[in-house]
């Protein structure tokens, strides 16, 4: 009598599956979260943005360099916190369909990166500077 063989797809469905452990979530993040950006503050972007990247034939992403954000203040037409927050964001106009694509919003990287131990912490250990010990050279003297 012939022994009936399973197809491979059997065979590979009783194989276990080594999954990585997903790292443990924290019990409390208290990041200081930025708020979301309001359509009057992108209409602001979008209409005084001085800087402009051509992102293909029909879009482009405008947004405010710190001078003219500086400028808007001095005109009135931003408060300071306004302008500050202005600088975080980037819109992608599409000049066919005159419509918004995308508001690109750089403050929650902005404040991970503030809250973050930053690597140059690390270069003021002492340990880190210590000399190398060398127990297999003595002093000749």
């Amino acid at each position: 009598m012939r022994a009936t063989r399973r197809p491979a797809t059997a065979r590979r469905a009783t194989q276990p599956v080594n999954r990585r452990a997903a790292p443990p979530a924290p019990l409390m993040d208290l990041a200081p979260r930025p708020e979301a950006p309001g359509a009057d503050l992108i209409a602001a972007v979008l209409t005084h943005a001085d800087r402009e990247t051509r992102l293909s034939a029909h879009r482009v992403r405008r947004h405010l360099t710190p001078y003219r954000a500086a400028e808007l203040v001095a005109a009135g037409r931003l408060n300071a916190a306004e302008a500050a927050r202005s600088l975080d964001l980037a819109v992608v106009w599409d000049e066919r369909e005159a419509e918004v694509v995308r508001v690109i919003d750089d403050a929650p990287l902005r404040a991970r990166a503030q809250t973050d131990k930053a690597w140059w912490e690390d270069a003021w250990e002492d340990e880190l500077w210590a000399e190398p010990r060398r127990p297999h050279l003595r002093a000749v003297g």
